[in-house]
């Protein structure tokens, strides 16, 4: 199988999408190799259920132009930092050998988006040893960032998003069962909002104004970004 430029860790089908479609977009324009892999299949999910997310998740990659996506189903509301899970993740990280990870913040308030921060951040490590155990050979990724679902607390760097915005919102509704037909059950209380596209427009408009565009995705650096010149970095 061919290196990746990019492999994404989501915990549910259309995290990845949330988080970080328009740069997606943008990098696989540019030509990056770029892959998703889903940690779980959503079972636990309100709207939906797992064959349409499955068949959504599909039709998103298509519109992303993904080099490939898979799913690793560890369990919807279960994903655990453990060796077990540990170990297939730093496999997919030998296997695909990219140059940068994403994945989840460790403050969210799902708890399988903290559990999927921890299994990767110690995947990242584990995966670069090459006394550790494993189908594949070692590999070192140059570089790991989060992407943010919920909450934007610590923003390291924006990617302008204004010209793919319009592709953005169609890969998300391509996961009809959950922002465009969705149905709850009566009394349902949301942990966040219950519109999502209206709040990632908010947000996308946030941080495209902290960078003087319309449209942004944030992301978080756990460690210090390396400039050569402080000019490479002005807009």
């Amino acid at each position: 199988m061919s290196e990746l430029d990019i492999l994404i860790f989501a915990p549910h089908p259309d995290d990845a999408e949330i988080g970080m479609a328009g740069s997606i977009l943008l990098w696989a324009k540019e030509g990056a190799r770029i892959g998703i892999v889903d940690l779980t299949r959503g079972e636990l999910g309100t709207k939906g259920d797992v064959e349409s997310r499955a068949q959504e998740a599909e039709e998103a990659s298509r519109l992303l132009g993904l080099a490939l996506r898979e799913n690793l189903d560890l369990g919807d509301g279960r994903l655990i930092d453990d060796e077990s899970n540990r170990e297939k993740i730093a496999n997919r990280i030998r296997m695909h050998r990219p140059r940068v990870v994403f994945v989840t913040p460790d403050f969210d308030r799902h708890p399988d988006h903290e559990a999927a921060n921890k299994l990767v951040k110690a995947a990242f490590f584990l995966a670069r040893l090459p006394k550790y155990h494993g189908d594949e050979r070692a590999h070192s990724v140059n570089a790991w960032y989060n992407y943010f679902i919920h909450d934007m607390h610590r923003v390291s760097f924006v990617v302008d998003i204004t010209s793919v915005w319009a592709q953005k919102v169609e890969v998300l509704k391509a996961y009809r069962s959950q922002f465009v037909e969705g149905e709850v059950p009566d009394g349902y209380r949301y942990v966040g909002t219950s519109d999502y596209l209206r709040q990632l427009e908010a947000y996308s408009q946030y941080l495209g104004a902290k960078i003087g565009v319309e449209r942004g995705e944030g992301f978080y650096a756990p460690a210090p970004l390396k400039v050569r010149n402080v000019l490479d970095i002005i807009p």
